[in-house]
């Protein structure tokens, strides 16, 4: 497992699920508890790998696991988060390498293209629905916002 750095938003996520399901306020969470939020992670254990765990971060030995003891748990299943900055960067590379003119536009065409190598199972009236979605102004062309709004969902 490659240990996470939690970032704010994750520790708060996480400090809410902690305490939603810390239901007696007692400041720890059991070993039945850890495995449903595990699950609700996507990692599904049986109750021996999940006794390894516990045995694992249960620092105390008090068979229940602490806040402190939790967060050290979940930054092991929790998957980073992609850092914006980053991910414009290398998004601004690829733009970069479909402008061959420098124009600041990727022809449609072009475009579909891209959409095509990334999936190739996407059918054409679905691509064709993403090219008009996305040529909303009718240009002809995709300008590196439009670009980053496909290529992130956002």
């Amino acid at each position: 497992m490659n240990k996470t750095e939690l970032s704010k938003d994750q520790t708060k996520i996480l400090r809410e699920a902690f305490t939603a399901f810390d239901i007696e306020k007692k400041g720890s969470i059991s070993m039945e508890v850890v495995g449903t939020i595990l699950d609700l992670l996507g990692y599904s254990m049986s109750d021996e790998e999940l006794q390894d765990i516990i045995d694992e971060y249960d620092i105390d030995e008090s068979g229940n696991i602490e806040w402190e003891e939790f967060i050290e748990l979940a930054s092991n299943y929790v998957e980073p988060e992609e850092d914006y900055d980053v991910l414009r960067a290398e998004l601004r590379e690829v733009f970069m390498m479909y402008d061959k003119a420098g124009t600041g536009f990727i022809p449609l065409d072009v475009f579909k293209q891209i959409l095509r190598e990334l999936d190739g199972a996407v059918p054409e009236n679905e691509l064709d629905d993403i090219i008009d979605e996305i040529d909303a102004d009718g240009s002809g062309t995709v300008d590196f916002e439009e670009f980053m709004e496909v290529m992130t969902g956002e």
